[in-house]
């Protein structure tokens, strides 16, 4: 074990040895700085209320150059303890708060009572090492300060800049003390000085466990002492639970896991080690303390001393920790603590880390009463495995499930960003770790719904290991963190959805890919978490029971709730491989046709008890997408509802029919929405009844119909209703399509051409993503096709799906083949794209992920031999479509 040991018999003698290889030290030596630490901390106390400010400055800065001389003379020669001189660094902190605070309020003739400065972390524990900064968070109390003025709260943050100003300021004597006040309830949203009232609610609301860690080392240390003891007894509770429930502790111990994760052996290898924050360092003595305090003290309040070697025995007293653990920690604790001072005390730097150069480490070992440098080396590995191994068994008996993440650091609590997790999350592909932790930060502090509860809180903490090393996985890390990020604060409430991610880790990780492969599903499951259950299920959904017995508002939500879970899952499958692209668009079609088929059920229902029986027959039809069977992700429903029976009878019925089936499709409930729904191609367009009876739709379709209503037409298929109906309109638009091939005088190739032109100007391309509408897309290939099945006067050829209706047109075979798999390609790519993005045609915004997916969709091997092959594949088929169509030459 590493002992340090005094370098002289006399504190000259100490600082005669020292100075040669102290630069600081002798800079003070060398100014003339003499006189005794105690001294210099009676000067400071001294100082009067009415001294003027730069004089102060002066006194408190010539102060401490005094002190620290000797002070290090003490330390070095042995004649003062390692704690006797924390107690002496952070006295004078004290001191010079109190001495900054009662200046200042002089000088803007204000009175004390009600603002105080309250102690935190080292100092706040007597702890202070030679180059700390000091924690302090300045709170006023309303009607107390100023009593009750309306200007306290902005005195109360001058007079916070004006004590920041005088302990940091640089001068020609130096400074006094870096001075951090971002511990202070949520610093990035709260002015310097806070309010009692508002400290209170923030601690009640959205406190978090690493900040009660840090309250255990509170205490009052400038101003008025009375309004500190008040809010301190105020924040115990907060501090202090009495019951501490198993969340809380679930999240102790995950902070815990997160402070220092193992980093391997190489750490211990290493002589120029961080003894404040690496493995077997300073920081975990600190927290195997602090941890065990904040679990138990709220029972027993002898547990509750905000010194580190203070709460070690309080502990080993109340027979909770072993005395021979204590023995060992305190003693590594101790000469941790003392190497610490002399690393710092050579340049007066904040620094906690052993020179790695050998003729700095040397001047080290020496300064620590070691002559050989190799035993120091030995010495202090010792003491850190030592301090390590006891860390390492606090907590044994913990579910070790997240320990399997071995990650690095993994620090989100403080103000600043911790060195190891910037570099733990680098490693795993994060290109701005720093805006990642500032996140998640936030999240902590309670700023999202998933995390404005404590159990919320500590499902995070718990949760975040698992996360990252997913996030790392995707290979990806700042996609899956963006679009993780859409999701996590879009959750209305975090505590079931975390629960689950935390208890499954492989659903964490397919969520994590599957929200960096497609930015639209996390919006979907952002809106729906509870989607996820379907996955951990892991089986289908169970289709619900709607007769008679459910009411029509009933049927609707019970359906979207298997809709959403059904239309997921074809989602989830299609993204990761599970079933093929070129197939996706049945999927989607047939949970359309199920869908249709029930909602029109509930319809007829609902409109036959309020008006009567159904007269006739009814049928609806789908066109479009969905009558081709090729919906994708996202699509609306083109439908047509036809009826047979008398019109003059029936017609106000099936309007009120259809009403309610678009209403059953279309109308967002409680549970969701199913789809938008066109119903724009039946006779007349909107200007035409929304049902329509079988005479008037043949009347229509045999005389007014337009070509390009016949064309739409090719795409009719039945999907609910009566079966002799359904038949005798599929005749009906087949006979029709047939005999105006049979008139025809040219007039079919003209308006196909026609209207193709028109779309190009209407709807032109957007690039080379849009494999729907621009020149060779999808369009110019169904162009062709329908063009021919109108030309063909074959009923066999007239199909509604369009690779069907390639295979069975008039083309010559080659040109069956190129449309064919080049709608089949398209159709795959359109799929995956769809369903990731939404109608976004943009290739930059693609994640890595996807544009991989995309390829393997169509059995490409690169995104740019994928994106050659789309646009060759647009040329060929355009070329087509410009050849059949007669369109004329382009630029």
């Amino acid at each position: 074990m590493l002992t340090i040991s005094p370098i002289a018999d006399t504190p000259e003698a100490a600082l005669e040895r020292v100075l040669p290889s102290a630069p600081y030290l002798r800079r003070l030596h060398e100014t003339g700085t003499r006189g005794h630490w105690r001294d210099a901390l009676q000067a400071v106390r001294d100082i009067p209320a009415d001294l003027p400010e730069a004089e102060a400055m002066t006194v408190m800065r010539k102060a401490k150059a005094q002190l620290h001389l000797s002070l290090a003379a003490e330390d070095l020669s042995g004649i003062l303890p390692v704690m006797s001189v924390t107690r002496a660094l952070s006295e004078f902190a004290e001191a010079c708060l109190e001495a900054a605070l009662r200046v200042t309020l002089a000088r803007r003739g204000v009175g004390g009572a009600g603002i105080f400065a309250v102690a935190l972390g080292k100092m706040g524990a007597y702890e202070l090492n030679y180059s700390s900064d000091i924690d302090i968070c300045v709170f006023y109390e309303p009607g107390v300060f100023m009593a009750g003025d309306y200007e306290a709260g902005e005195t109360a943050q001058r007079i916070a800049r004006d004590i920041v100003r005088i302990m940091q300021e640089l001068t020609g004597d130096g400074y006094v003390f870096r001075t951090d006040l971002r511990l202070r309830p949520d610093p990035s949203s709260t002015p310097l000085a806070v309010s009692t009232r508002m400290a209170d609610l923030y601690y009640e609301s959205v406190g978090q466990n690493w900040e009660r860690m840090v309250w255990i080392k509170g205490r009052p240390t400038a101003g008025d002492r009375e309004s500190a003891a008040r809010f301190l007894k105020i924040l115990s509770p907060f501090v202090w639970r009495r019951n501490l429930d198993y969340w809380a502790i679930g999240d102790i111990q995950a902070i815990k896991r997160m402070i220092n994760s193992k980093v391997g052996r190489a750490d211990f290898e290493t002589v120029s080690p961080d003894v404040k924050l690496g493995p077997g360092g300073i920081r975990e003595i600190e927290f195997f303390a602090q941890t065990q305090q904040l679990i138990l003290g709220g029972r027993q309040p002898e547990l509750r001393d905000n010194s580190t070697l203070g709460a070690l025995a309080a502990l080993t007293k109340a027979g909770v920790v072993e005395p021979d653990t204590a023995d060992e920690l305190n003693t590594a604790y101790l000469a941790l603590r003392n190497l610490e001072h002399r690393v710092q005390m050579r340049r007066d730097e904040q620094t906690h880390i052993v020179p790695a150069g050998e003729d700095d480490r040397r001047d080290v070992a020496l300064m620590s009463g070691y002559d050989d440098l190799a035993a120091f080396d030995r010495d202090l590995q010792a003491t850190r495995r030592c301090v390590q191994a006891h860390y390492d068994r606090l907590f044994a008996h913990e579910d070790r499930a997240l320990e399997d993440h071995s990650l690095g650091n993994l620090v989100f609590t403080g103000v600043d960003d911790d060195p190891g997790t910037i570099e733990t999350l680098a490693s795993l592909g994060f290109s701005n770790p720093s805006a990642a932790i500032d996140t998640i930060r936030n999240w902590h502090r309670g700023r999202v719904p998933a995390t404005r509860t404590a159990r919320g809180r500590e499902l995070l903490t718990a949760l975040l290991p698992g996360m990252l090393a997913a996030m790392g996985k995707t290979g990806e890390a700042d996609e899956a963190f963006r679009w993780f990020s859409r999701f996590f604060e879009g959750l209305s409430s975090g505590v079931q959805t975390l629960s689950m991610l935390l208890a499954e880790q492989t659903l964490l990780d397919d969520l994590v890919s599957t929200l960096a492969l497609a930015p639209r599903l996390a919006q979907i499951l952002s809106r729906r978490p509870d989607l996820l259950e379907a996955l951990v299920s892991n089986q289908e959904p169970s289709r619900p029971v709607i007769d008679e017995h459910v009411s029509f508002d009933g049927a609707l939500d019970s359906w979207r709730r298997y809709h959403r879970e059904q239309n997921f899952l074809i989602g989830h499958r299609l993204l990761h491989g599970l079933i093929q692209a070129r197939d996706a668009g049945t999927h989607w079609s047939d949970l359309a046709d199920d869908t249709i088929r029930e909602m029109a059920a509930a319809a007829e229902r609902e409109t036959a008890n309020r008006y009567g029986p159904r007269p006739g027959s009814w049928a609806v039809f789908a066109m479009g997408k969905l009558g081709g069977r090729e919906l994708t992700a996202g699509s609306d429903l083109d439908l047509i509802v036809i009826y047979d029976a008398d019109p003059m009878e029936a017609q106000t019925w099936y309007t009120r029919f259809t009403q309610r089936l678009i209403t059953a499709l279309t109308a967002p409930t409680a549970e969701g929405d199913l789809y938008e729904v066109d119903m724009r191609l039946r006779p007349s367009g909107g200007a035409g009844p929304v049902a329509v009876s079988v005479p008037a739709f043949e009347r229509y379709q045999n005389k007014d119909a337009w070509t390009w209503e016949h064309m739409a037409l090719t795409r009719l298929r039945p999907v609910a209703g009566n079966e002799a109906l359904s038949h005798q309109i599929m005749t009906i638009a087949c006979e029709a399509i047939v005999s105006r091939a049979a008139k025809d005088d040219g007039t079919i190739a003209r308006d196909v051409s026609d209207m193709r032109q028109r779309l190009y100007r209407e709807k032109p391309g957007k690039g080379l993503w849009d494999l729907k509408t621009a020149e060779g897309g999808l369009v110019d290939a169904e162009f062709v096709v329908q063009q021919d099945m109108l030309l063909s006067g074959k009923p066999e050829a007239i199909r509604a799906n369009t690779r069907e209706a390639i295979a069975h047109s008039t083309l010559p075979d080659a040109e069956r083949s190129m449309l064919i798999e080049g709608v089949t390609f398209l159709q795959s790519l359109q799929q995956v794209h769809r369903l990731a993005l939404g109608s976004d045609v943009q290739a930059g915004v693609m994640p890595e992920g996807l544009k991989d997916r995309l390829c393997r969709s169509v059995g490409v091997d690169s995104f740019a031999a994928l994106e050659a092959e789309i646009s060759s594949l647009k040329s060929r088929v355009h070329a087509l479509c410009a050849e059949k169509l007669h369109l004329p030459a382009t630029d």
